[in-house]
């Protein structure tokens, strides 16, 4: 019997096989002939089961064949479409109605590669789309559906130039589909098959395509975590080269897809803290990728907009990277820091505005998630260095100063802390810095007011009337009050802390 070929997992390119000498080994008085001829017939069953009946009923049909292999594959045939027994006669009849389904896909797909260059079918991925929104849609159609539309985003793209639309809908469509393909995820396949139409597509020339794939990719990291073990390196390789050298919209959606890994992975640790169990596997792809996913983080801070620390809702590279890098942190905790703080040191006292306030930002970011045995000491010797910032020419660096120090308070400053952050020798200090800056401009303002909140919370719970915050309530209310008198909403954050 001929082997056949695969160019795509499902898809056989010989048509029909010589099988009559193995039906006549079949019947053959020596047992092990016998039993290998009925182990190659098996095997051809089972892994292409179209082209095995083809081929027994080619045989079955040819005057020119055995009557003694005719006979028997005219048995096997039969036997391949019916049952006595009910339970495997449903059996086989719905993998009849699943091999069509899979067989339509391709069609389908191969049509689409025709018509669409010519401008034609232009609502076939509205169709298919349609497919998956209907409430009452059973799940094997919705499946299928999925299928003919990773088929559809493979055939068009060999076509790309003459149809980047419906590539581009045809990735939307699919975006929409995937919370639908937990059984195609689950079979490995087709999850082979939708993570290589997502990674090839991901080449496109075509800029909301590439967008609209790395979407997708978001979505899987969100939805089948559990599934992405085998794609890591090929998805890692291709959201690098996205936030290095690809346009903003592609690189926001490659950054978002490692931030939705930490959103899982952390997820996962809230769980085994709870209660020593998890529903999904913990694979540790932030830990894993660690070495070369920070520094490809920290590549994006100095990447800011000049007038971002003066608009709301702003989001660049800079905030997308920074926003990632602060969950690394929450997800590997103390195993960040030594990959981090070569670049403050590096950056921190750099003349250009953009590498200090990088680096500022950089170090403001792993404040939540490592312990504060391992910051402590990082804080202590550069607080000095932090306040004189906060009279820094540039608004931004301020600005940000100001966040650091909120977040400073907020994760490590406890007045029963075993490693405290304020003492009664820097404390003075630290309140003359944050008294003067506070009536700075008005998003430097806001940002004291969070830092003077903080401060103030870490001493709810040390156990006495006083603290030592308490020398400096009078000046501390006198100047939240003046703030509060600002016309700017920003300065709404004054009222909070009052």
């Amino acid at each position: 019997m001929h082997a056949f070929l695969i160019d795509h997992p499902g898809r056989a390119i010989n048509v029909v096989m010589e099988i009559t000498q193995v039906l006549l080994s079949a019947q053959s008085s020596d047992g092990q002939i016998r039993t290998v001829a009925e182990a190659q017939l098996k095997q051809f069953q089972e892994q292409n089961l179209p082209h095995f009946l083809l081929s027994l009923s080619v045989d079955l049909s040819s005057e020119q064949k055995p009557p003694e292999s005719r006979r028997l594959a005219g048995i096997i045939l039969k036997n391949s479409l019916d049952a006595k027994d009910a339970a495997l006669k449903e059996e086989l009849t719905q993998k009849w109605v699943s091999e069509a389904r899979h067989t339509s896909s391709l069609v389908i797909a191969k049509v689409a590669s025709i018509e669409i260059p010519w401008r034609e079918w232009q609502d076939l991925v509205g169709r298919l789309l349609k497919n998956m929104t209907q409430p009452d849609a059973p799940a094997p159609l919705k499946q299928a559906t999925l299928e003919a539309l990773g088929c559809v985003c493979e055939e068009v793209m060999n076509q790309m130039e003459h149809s980047s639309e419906v590539c581009l809908a045809a990735v939307k469509a699919l975006y929409n589909a995937l919370d639908f393909a937990q059984t195609n995820f689950e079979n490995e396949v087709e999850r082979n098959f939708i993570m290589k139409v997502v990674c090839e597509t991901a080449m496109s020339k075509g800029l909301e395509i590439r967008q609209a794939v790395l979407e997708c990719l978001v979505s899987v990291a969100s939805t089948y975590y559990e599934y992405l073990e085998p794609y890591m390196q090929s998805v890692f390789d291709l959201t690098a080269n996205a936030v290095r050298v690809d346009e903003e919209p592609v690189a926001l959606q490659a950054i978002d897809f490692w931030s939705s890994i930490c959103d899982e992975e952390i997820h996962i640790q809230e769980e085994l803290g709870e209660d020593g169990g998890s529903s999904s596997p913990h694979s540790n792809f932030i830990k894993q990728a660690l070495p070369v996913l920070v520094p490809l983080m920290l590549e994006t801070l100095p990447k800011q907009e000049e007038d971002q620390d003066q608009e709301d809702g702003v989001w660049n590279l800079s905030m997308a990277g920074g926003t990632c890098l602060g969950l690394v942190a929450r997800t590997v905790g103390d195993a960040i820091v030594p990959l981090v703080m070569p670049f403050v040191e590096n950056n921190a006292t750099n003349s250009d505005w953009r590498s200090h306030e990088a680096a500022t930002f950089a170090f403001g970011l792993i404040l939540e998630g490592p312990s504060v045995e391992k910051l402590a000491p990082l804080v202590r010797a550069g607080l000095e260095f932090l306040l004189n910032a906060m009279k820094h020419q540039n608004s931004h660096v301020k600005d940000t100063t100001g966040w650091i120090l909120g977040r400073i308070f907020e994760f490590l400053h406890s007045a029963t802390s075993e490693c405290p952050i304020l003492t009664t020798t820097n404390l003075p200090r630290i309140m003359s810095v944050l008294l003067e800056s506070i009536r700075d401009a008005p998003n430097v303002a806001e940002k004291v007011c969070g830092a003077i909140y903080f401060l103030a919370q870490g001493y709810d719970n040390d156990g006495s009337n006083s603290s030592m915050l308490t020398p400096y309530l009078g000046d501390v209310v006198s100047a939240l009050i003046s703030t509060a008198d600002r016309t700017n909403e920003q300065c709404e954050a004054s009222f909070i802390c009052i």
